[in-house]
């Protein structure tokens, strides 16, 4: 069971291209047997090779004390200007669980520049392979400039800094430079001076979020960087490219429809829907195993004027379908690693998961859609929908609670990499309150006392009766009730209002949706209330704000 210290190296900062930095990370073995790694990259500046076993020294793994240290060597030479990124991808045999997991290597080549409105801040961070003593000056003699090290934590082997931008609230327009020293360290590449330039502005300052809902996190949000395979859909909304652009100056943003560069990049256009904004459609029809360069180019009225932001598409031969490593998610949190209940429900995300266009279903569900099925311990489960990259599946109510693992399979017979969750009896998560009139419990449509609610949730665990995964849950008497008792708590902590649900259950037809009815008890103050779900134990949901008045 493949572990990483991290999932990035960097960002290493050199104020000119030319020399050679070597970075080092810790791997190690939380399963059985052994483990042996090999890596692929995707840049031939970076390559990735393993030493001998040795004792920890940049984690603390709670069921061994050998690690295999990787070594990063960077080769900058011909690197251009600015922000260049390399993906490293580590592998295990086909035995090993949560493998491949990636690595993405960070390197900024020359000077650090930035934006800032009189009495704003900006942080730029990069990281060394060395402690290093670490210092800015500024040519004007003031004290906007200051590097600040973040701690190291853990991670011996990465040494995270920030530059630390802070113009005074009456600095005035211009341009400003300063100088960041790094010396001490014992890696000499880490040892070097590095040009800092500051732009004082009254005036906007556009900054564009770019990310997508199926693919990997992003190494940083300058660039998209996407990977498809031959043969593979369109992708659309909610699945397509997100990219939006915002103000973190001063004055209106004025931002235009971007300039976009690569045929197979379009504005989304929903059927049924029209065109979503901020959203960029990724059509690989007919193109050949490749690399094809794209941007959105949107132009402002920003003291930095046009913001570019590149959207790089990878076209590779078709292979066996892909899990990312902690992508397999409870359906609420979205939080890598989570522990997940029983009759819970997940997706799993990835690549080539199924060459199908978004295929959906409702109760009861299907253990297979759209060419392909998600194996639990070895045993397919119901699916929610099936996309090339992400799949939602309902978790059976008898799968031992513990270590699990998941598998896509499609029907061509190719199977992915396995892929390991935590299971739990219990993992409450609140999603939405719907209040007594229908609306959407907000600031806007806020409860009243004494009126009923409707929070729905997921990770409930088992009801009685009892209800297979993917089916409907009954309709009437008797209704599927939580097995355990729960409480409903408003407020905070010791002062919270505990109160006995009037119902907690599955949603009746729905598949491993559960809803609370309460009714608000008297007493609230106006305004956000806390609301949170305790059975006993100490198994609490997450928080899910109430608004009454």
């Amino acid at each position: 069971m493949l572990r990483l210290a991290s999932s990035t190296v960097g960002p290493v900062q050199m104020a000119s291209a030319g020399a050679t930095n070597t970075q080092t990370l810790e791997a190690y073995n939380a399963g059985d047997g052994s483990l042996s790694l090999t890596f692929s990259s995707s840049a031939s500046w970076v390559t990735a090779t393993t030493g001998a076993s040795r004792n920890c020294v940049t984690v603390s793994p709670t069921n061994t004390k050998s690690c295999i240290p990787i070594t990063f060597s960077i080769n900058t030479s011909g690197l251009p200007q600015g922000l260049s990124s390399a993906t490293v991808t580590v592998s295990g045999d086909a035995s090993t669980v949560d493998a491949p997991q990636t690595v993405v290597v960070l390197v900024r080549i020359g000077a650090v520049e930035t934006y800032s409105a009189p009495g704003g801040t900006r942080d730029i961070g990069f990281a060394t392979s060395s402690y290093v003593n670490a210092s800015g000056k500024t040519a004007d003699g003031a004290n906007w400039l200051t590097v600040v090290n973040n701690g190291a934590g853990s991670f011996r082997f990465n040494y995270p800094y920030s530059i630390h931008f802070q113009p005074p609230a009456g600095m005035a327009s211009g341009n400003y430079s300063g100088t960041v020293t790094l010396s001490g360290g014992s890696n000499p590449t880490d040892n070097q001076s590095i040009p800092a330039t500051l732009h004082v502005t009254t005036q906007p300052i556009a900054v564009a979020n770019a990310s997508t809902a199926t693919f990997a996190p992003q190494p940083t949000t300058d660039a998209l960087n996407i990977r498809l395979a031959a043969g593979a859909p369109l992708l659309t909304y909610p699945f397509s490219a997100n990219v939006t652009v915002g103000n973190i100056g001063q004055g209106s943003l004025s931002v235009q429809d971007p300039v976009i560069t690569g045929a197979w990049l379009k504005a989304d256009n929903v059927p049924g829907y029209g065109v979503v904004p901020g959203y960029y459609s990724i059509d690989p029809t007919g193109l050949a195993v490749g690399s094809y360069p794209g941007s959105l180019a949107f132009p402002s009225n920003a003291a930095n004027g046009t913001v570019t932001v590149p959207i790089n598409l990878q076209i590779v031969d078709k292979g066996n379908p892909l899990i990312y490593y902690h992508g397999v998610l409870d359906n609420a949190t979205f939080i890598p690693g989570d522990t997940v209940a029983q009759g819970d429900i997940l997706v799993v995300k990835g690549e080539q998961l199924s060459f199908s266009s978004l295929t959906s279903s409702a109760p009861p569900l299907p253990t297979a859609a759209g060419g392909t099925s998600v194996l639990v311990n070895g045993a397919a489960v119901p699916l929610f929908y099936t996309s090339y990259g992400q799949i939602a599946f309902q978790l059976p109510y008898d799968v031992p609670a513990g270590s699990a693992t998941v598998q896509v399979k499609r029907d061509d017979g190719s199977v992915s990499n396995l892929a390991s969750i935590t299971i739990a009896p219990r993992a409450p998560r609140l999603l939405v309150t719907v209040n007594q009139d229908g609306s959407i419990n907000s600031a806007a449509h806020p409860a009243h006392s004494g009126t009923e609610l409707t929070v729905y949730a997921i990770g409930f665990g088992p009801t009685s009766p009892s209800v297979a995964a993917g089916a409907a849950a009954p309709s009437a008497e008797p209704l599927a009730r939580v097995s355990q008792p729960l409480s409903v708590g408003f407020g905070f902590g010791f002062f919270a209002t505990e109160v006995a649900p009037d119902y907690a259950g599955l949603t009746p037809t729905a598949a491993g949706l559960y809803q609370v009815n309460v009714a608000v008890p008297s007493g609230l103050v106006s305004g956000a209330v806390n609301m949170t779900v305790s059975f006993p134990n100490g198994v609490v949901s997450n928080v899910l704000p109430l608004y009454v008045q």
